[in-house]
């Protein structure tokens, strides 16, 4: 009888970067097999003084959101890091949020179905 392995644990990646960055990031995430990527745009309310704070001075942003494997979160933030400059301010944030709690195991395993279909070129 064939054993079920767990699914891997997945956090949702939110990376903000001014408008016009969001395709850039896309490809980076796209080279490092982080192919499911939606570019939403998005408009800062903060006043000016946040924005300088958090370093973000332009209002007018992209907001990418991606799906990631745990394990590679690490990763892909240094890369982010690397080729896009998130640490320096006014080049953007990047956060992610643990998907734990979708509501069944079922659910779960389709979207890391999903993901390996997609890192592995749609291949079974």
């Amino acid at each position: 009888m064939k054993e079920k392995s767990l699914p891997k644990k997945i956090k949702m990646l939110f990376t903000i970067v001014d408008r016009g960055k969001g395709e850039k990031l896309t490809e980076i995430f796209r080279e490092n097999n982080v192919m499911y990527n939606l570019i939403a745009l998005g408009k800062g309310t903060a006043k000016s003084e946040i924005l300088d704070y958090l370093g973000l001075g332009q209002t007018e942003k992209d907001i990418v959101i991606s799906i990631v494997y745990e394990e590679s979160v690490q990763n892909i933030l240094n890369i982010l890091n690397e080729k896009m400059h998130l640490k320096e301010p006014g080049n953007g944030v990047a956060f992610t949020i643990p998907i734990n709690s979708v509501d069944s195991s079922l659910a779960l395993e389709y979207i890391n179905s999903i993901l390996s279909g997609m890192s592995d070129g749609g291949k079974e």
